[in-house]
């Protein structure tokens, strides 16, 4: 079995251990100087590691909490929609048809089992596209490897809005539903059924970087936008940008935050925040 290591925590992040799993938690938002009422387009980057020492396997994620500050604003719409099934295509490459609709980045690292085959560690790329499916929006965290197992499966972030110090959810709720492809006709792959179920919550590091830009109305826009709550007075502040909920197939949790600094910019016009 192969074994992959955990990468640094950043700055910003933090670490939990408790009994049965041991989480790390970043967050990072650029620019660093932010006005104090008014909000401007903002990159966020997100992420998590998961491990437990005691057991001989990555441990088994069944749902996904990503809570982002309040003082961060979401902004879908004027974005296209990537519907799912194209990003499980073999006959298109959806980096192209749903270029309009990519809002970020990232990476995922995580063990996983075939049928019949050794847990492999693997690292895939993250292509994060919108999407308004099921009645709800969505970011659809799409996740690419090569080499030992070329798999392609999409993480179903639904995006909800929330009351007090957590603005905007990230959620998904049922790790177990997702499925996933194994490249056809590749060796490590079966030749006949290579669509696969279940096997992709036995994540180890998730990093999403959110970062997208657009017109929309006439007006240029920014998926993330925010602003700096310094109180009045206050030349920078410190405050929780982002809490990981991460629920296990063994029937515990682990909850964590990371928070972030920023300092107020001069600006010579005041505006309502956004929503």
């Amino acid at each position: 079995m192969a074994v992959a290591g955990l990468s640094p925590r950043p700055a910003g992040g933090d670490v939990a251990q408790t009994g049965e799993a041991v989480i790390g938690v970043s967050g990072e938002m650029v620019p660093g100087k932010l006005p104090r009422s008014r909000m401007v387009p903002a990159t966020l980057r997100l992420g998590f590691t998961s491990e437990a020492p005691s057991m001989p396997t990555t441990p088994e994620l069944t749902a996904i909490r990503l809570e982002v500050s309040r003082n961060l604003a979401f902004q879908t719409a004027g974005l296209p929609s990537c519907p799912i099934a194209e990003l499980y295509s073999e006959s298109s490459d959806a980096g192209q048809i749903c270029a309009g609709s990519l809002v970020g980045y990232g990476i995922v690292i995580s063990e996983v089992t075939l049928p019949g085959q050794a847990p492999v560690t693997i690292e895939g790329r993250l292509s994060a596209f919108y999407d308004f499916g099921e009645g709800q929006p969505r970011i659809l965290a799409q996740v690419t490897s090569t080499g030992a197992l070329p798999l392609t499966y999409v993480i179903p972030f639904t995006i909800q809005k929330a009351h007090g110090v957590f603005g905007t959810i990230l959620s998904v709720e049922h790790m177990r539903f997702i499925d996933g492809k194994c490249a056809r006709g590749h060796p490590n792959c079966f030749s006949q059924t290579y669509t696969y179920k279940g096997i992709y919550g036995h994540i180890s590091k998730f990093d999403l970087t959110l970062d997208r830009q657009f017109v929309h109305a006439g007006k240029r826009t920014s998926v993330v936008s925010a602003d700096c709550p310094a109180s009045d007075g206050s030349s920078s502040a410190i405050f929780p940008l982002v809490k990981v909920d991460l629920a296990y197939r063994e029937a515990f949790s682990r909850s964590q935050v990371a928070t972030s600094r920023c300092e107020v910019s001069a600006s010579r016009h005041r505006g309502r925040r956004g929503s």
